[in-house]
């Protein structure tokens, strides 16, 4: 072997073997220490997986998937109670325990009990007054949900009625749909006000909500972003902006089924499509209707008289 070929091996074998080569450093464990652990399948992931980052914030959180389970890892106590709390009123079976105590779970016994107790009265009483414009965000969506209701209630005497007579079937059909849509656009736009940031209000609150104008699939998008819809009920919603909400007029309703009437037919004429409307709008309803109770509260004399003097840019009201 030559001097050089020598001379290389041994460097090569002082570099391999040397103290410069890049050290490996182990990751720092993650301190989520509380585990709720909730039995269910992976449907539920979605909707729960959003619900624990909400009640975690800043904190650091994690979880995984295991057969017929979700696991849920918090840093703190309290998180992990308030998320187990969630899921205990929502009807789901679950168990929660510190890791660093192995053996028995958590007693969940004194969160069942905060679920079944009466909520205090001090709690559910505004004590003191709004500074935000009229209208905010819970005002003008109970003004939307109280419109669908009545879209819908309108709905029902105009379809359903066996005793109002109407110039013919299809016209009673289009009419009733213009409120059933009326209902759905109105459910949608009061879950958008819940859902826009806490600072709107006032004037551009009710400008973001009405530049969706009768848009039915941009409202969908934006009022039900995150939350999945089953095959049927996100196309049936789609076909609300084939059926236009001018159909109102005799007119325009007969216009609306030439030049043939297979539009009509997958749409206003369609018993089942009008029912799959009808049974999503009801079921909104119910569920923006248990948020907004939520959110009631009882206000006072005094609290009522300074709320009618706070700013607003409708002073006509």
């Amino acid at each position: 072997m030559s001097r050089k070929r020598k001379k290389a091996k041994k460097t090569k074998r002082a570099f391999v073997g040397s103290s410069v080569a890049p050290a490996v450093s182990k990751a720092e464990p993650r301190q989520c220490p509380w585990l709720v652990t909730a039995k269910t399948d992976t449907a539920a992931f979605r909707r729960l997986y959003g619900v624990a980052r909400h009640y975690a914030g800043a904190s650091d959180r994690w979880c995984e998937v295991q057969s017929g389970e979700l696991q849920f890892h918090f840093t703190g106590p309290d998180v992990a109670r308030s998320f187990a709390l969630f899921c205990l009123r929502k009807g789901f079976d679950i168990s929660l325990r510190d890791k660093r105590r192995p053996g028995e779970p958590e007693n969940l016994d004194p969160l069942r009990n905060e679920i079944s107790r009466p909520r205090d009265a001090a709690l559910m009483m505004k004590s003191f007054p709004e500074k935000r414009t009229f209208p905010m965000r819970l005002e003008l969506a109970g003004n939307y949900a109280d419109d669908a209701v009545d879209f819908l209630h309108r709905y029902r005497v105009t379809f359903y009625s066996q005793e109002v007579d109407y110039q013919g079937i299809k016209s009673r059909r289009a009419k009733a749909y213009v409120d059933l849509r009326m209902a759905l656009e109105a459910l949608l736009k009061a879950t958008l006000c819940l859902r826009s940031p806490y600072t709107l209000a006032g004037k551009p609150l009710v400008d973001s909500i009405r530049r969706y104008s009768h848009d039915i699939d941009r409202l969908q998008k934006a009022a039900l972003r995150g939350i999945e819809l089953n095959e049927g009920r996100a196309t049936a919603i789609a076909k609300c902006n084939i059926a236009p909400v001018d159909l109102r007029y005799q007119f325009d309703a007969m216009n609306f089924r030439v030049p043939n009437d297979q539009t009509y037919y997958d749409t206003i004429g369609s018993s089942a499509w009008l029912k799959t409307i009808e049974e999503f709008v009801q079921r909104g309803l119910k569920r923006l209707q248990a948020a907004l109770g939520r959110r009631s509260k009882i206000v006072t004399g005094r609290v009522a008289m300074q709320e009618f003097k706070r700013p607003t840019d409708y002073p006509s009201r």
